[in-house]
């Protein structure tokens, strides 16, 4: 690693574990630290790095300093901050090279990586993958978007083992020579419309995953995705599709649905994984174990391995998550749900009486996509949050069935006394981001969660 200076930007979770990276490699190397928002000088944090030689500049209006601090150097950037924009132009005009996290980390990393993109089901197929990995006796850790920066894996994780990455479309935006050797990309559909100045922006992002592939690289796609149809134009990775619809095989080898279980065909003769012992629930969880069953098999276990391990995985919080039940009312927790099509499955996975809550942070989402699936089967659609305008706005078909509600406890209590008599499910599935009320959706979440223990303690009392 040369003397030049290195500036690494945002003060989250990612910045700092790269802060820490750099001090540890390299105590002498010149580090500057640019964040849009203040930081307090007392903020023990940034006391602590400064104590070790980092400068803080912070500060939106301060950006054009890094222009001249930063020139010849490396800029690194944390997730949050777009590469696009037009401020970074001078930057790279001052001969800045800009990356990503996971582009730093990928050039510092020993291991093979199976990486995961997609707009829906990164978090529960990459968990699904370690712990089959794991459950095989394989090495491997887990990281990306799922919560740990890459870069902190960086030296834990031994030469020849396995990382599994989640990767959302910002982590993707500034690669340069990142190149999984199993990569799989999951779904397109709208989503992060408040960044992305197009459906097609965002889907290159996501399709930038297998940019540096291959020809002995594997590609893990989804051939019900028409987005995903051409697969020679999305990397030199050999394709392997998976279906929820139709059989594949042959010349398209891949994982499809039969009797019961998992059909795989790599090319090297049929193989089954039986989904007997299945604790994901609904039927998108089925492309996300065709899809973990597909990365394993490239990596390497057979289909025995992955049939010994998939009964012991437990879902992830916040997906689809049993809430608990009061009475005949069930209550699920898919908080994660933070977009329009991830709402449509969920509400996909519930059968009989549904009350629905929806709303949170718009993200540009269109939402009359789910008129025709609420008008079907929820009896209630609870809105909240800054985008419940816009939704009721865009769903007059529901009249009357439409309600406004302040916040989560009024949501819960009201989906219960919709439900009570005739029983049912109350969903949590927002199709939005939760920033407007919430730190992020695990806290939503978790309110939800709370709130429903609440009303339990509440009728247990008073039943």
């Amino acid at each position: 690693m040369d003397k030049r200076r290195i500036a690494v930007l945002g003060f989250g979770r990612t910045g700092q574990a790269v802060l820490e990276f750099l001090l540890r490699r390299e105590p002498g190397q010149p580090l500057l630290l640019f964040n849009d928002d203040a930081i307090a000088a007392g903020d023990e944090r940034r006391a602590g790095f400064e104590r070790r030689g980092v400068r803080f500049l912070t500060g939106g209006e301060r950006f054009a300093e890094l222009a001249t601090l930063a020139g010849g150097g490396q800029v690194i950037l944390s997730p949050g901050f777009d590469g696009r924009a037009p401020r970074f132009a001078a930057l790279r005009a001052g001969g800045a090279e800009v990356v990503s996290e996971i582009e730093f980390a990928f050039r510092q990393l020993r291991a093979r990586v199976i990486a995961v993109t997609g707009s829906n089901g990164k978090s529960t197929t990459v968990s699904l993958v370690q712990h089959l990995l794991a459950h095989a006796g394989v090495p491997s850790r887990l990281a990306g978007n799922i919560g740990v920066p890459l870069i902190a894996e960086v030296d834990a994780v031994a030469e020849g083992s396995w990382v599994v990455l989640e990767l959302s479309s910002f982590q993707l935006e500034e690669i340069v020579r990142f190149r999984p050797e199993v990569a799989a990309l999951l779904n397109i559909t709208p989503d992060h419309l408040d960044r992305y100045p197009s459906l097609e922006a965002y889907a290159e992002a996501k399709r930038s995953l297998f940019r540096n592939q291959e020809g002995d690289d594997w590609m893990v796609l989804n051939a019900d995705d028409p987005r995903l149809a051409d697969a020679g134009r999305l990397g030199r990775g050999r394709p392997l599709w998976f279906s929820s619809s139709r059989p594949l095989g042959g010349a398209r080898p891949g994982a499809w649905l039969e009797a019961g279980g998992v059909a795989l065909d790599l090319g090297r003769g049929r193989e089954r994984v039986s989904l007997e012992g299945n604790p994901l629930r609904g039927p998108h969880n089925l492309e996300n174990i065709m899809a973990a069953a597909l990365a394993c098999r490239a990596a390497g276990l057979d289909a025995g391995a992955i049939e010994a391990g998939l009964p012991s995985f437990r879902g992830l919080p916040h997906r689809m998550e049993a809430a608990g039940r009061v009475g005949g009312v069930e209550f699920i927790n898919d908080s994660k749900a933070t977009n329009v099509d991830a709402a449509l499955k969920s509400i996909a996975g519930i059968a009989g009486g549904l009350v629905v809550i929806l709303g949170g942070k718009d993200k540009g989402g269109d939402f009359r996509a789910l008129l025709e699936p609420l008008r079907q089967r929820a009896r209630r659609v609870l809105l909240l949050g800054q985008a419940a305008p816009v939704i009721a706005a865009q769903l007059p078909g529901l009249g009357g069935r439409l309600a406004f509600v302040r916040d989560l406890a009024e949501a819960v209590a009201s989906g219960y006394d919709e439900l009570r008599s005739a029983g049912g499910t109350v969903l949590l599935a927002p199709a939005c981001a939760s920033f407007d009320m919430f730190a992020n959706f695990e806290q939503r979440g978790e309110v939800f969660k709370e709130e429903v223990r609440r009303l339990g303690r509440r009728e247990g009392e008073h039943g």
